[in-house]
């Protein structure tokens, strides 16, 4: 199977290609350019595999939440190319891509994803591994750090077995998170979107290109389809 994933949500940018075994990626980190870079980065990454896009056989969105500005960036991206191409989409969490990549550094009980939502706020995502699988616990949240650090407790039984990724991490730091803890992951990265993507599409748990929508977690944010968009 070939899927692309794209990944705009934070200052980093990244699309990736899964080409049947093979994995690899494109990404810089460059804050409010995103939308002049994605298509060329996405170009120059399937003419290093010699695939086409019309070779591909999905897309896998990180959803978010993350920038506002980015998360619309990389779905209407998504909607566009799985609309032209008569593809269906699979979502992932841009929380749940920043999980995979830390748990990959090193196995925990659970792992705690953040992402730096500015306004004095994180974004978080908690998982617990059952049996080498991330599992979310409670659902994604937009808190305060110091609400944050009680809703990480709450939900890891305050367990001394957790690691953290993500740009919120720093954030939590500084409100009372024991500063010991290593930070494994910076940004959520697309080569970390396919493996959960490539699952979604094996299941049939996609979405067609209208329904491929952001997460913003703020309820006050809003998101038309792509049949909607004037």
């Amino acid at each position: 199977m070939k899927l692309l994933a794209l990944e705009t949500s934070t200052e980093c940018l990244s699309v990736a290609l899964l080409n049947e075994d093979n994995v690899s990626f494109k990404e810089e980190l460059t804050p409010q350019k995103h939308a002049e870079l994605i298509l060329p980065l996405i170009d120059a990454l399937l003419k290093e595999n010699s695939i086409t896009k019309d070779d591909l056989d999905g897309i896998v969105l990180g959803v978010g939440p993350g920038s506002f500005t980015g998360v619309r960036i990389a779905a209407s991206t998504a909607q566009g190319l799985a609309l032209g191409l008569n593809l269906k989409v699979a979502l992932v969490t841009s929380l749940k891509a920043i999980a995979l990549e830390s748990f990959e550094h090193r196995s925990a009980q659970y792992v705690v994803s953040s992402i730096d939502a500015r306004m004095g706020e994180v974004y978080l995502a908690v998982y617990k591994n059952k049996n080498g699988i991330l599992s979310l616990l409670d659902e994604e949240r937009v808190l305060k750090p110091e609400d944050a650090l009680l809703k990480i407790k709450e939900l890891t039984s305050d367990s001394v077995d957790v690691i953290f990724g993500g740009s919120g991490v720093e954030v939590l730091k500084n409100s009372g998170l024991n500063k010991d803890f290593e930070k494994f992951s910076d940004f959520p990265g697309a080569q970390y979107l396919l493996k959960e993507g490539l699952l979604k599409f094996t299941t049939g748990e996609v979405v067609d290109p209208e329904n491929a929508l952001p997460l913003y977690v703020r309820n006050e944010v809003t998101w038309k389809k792509v049949n909607e968009q004037k």
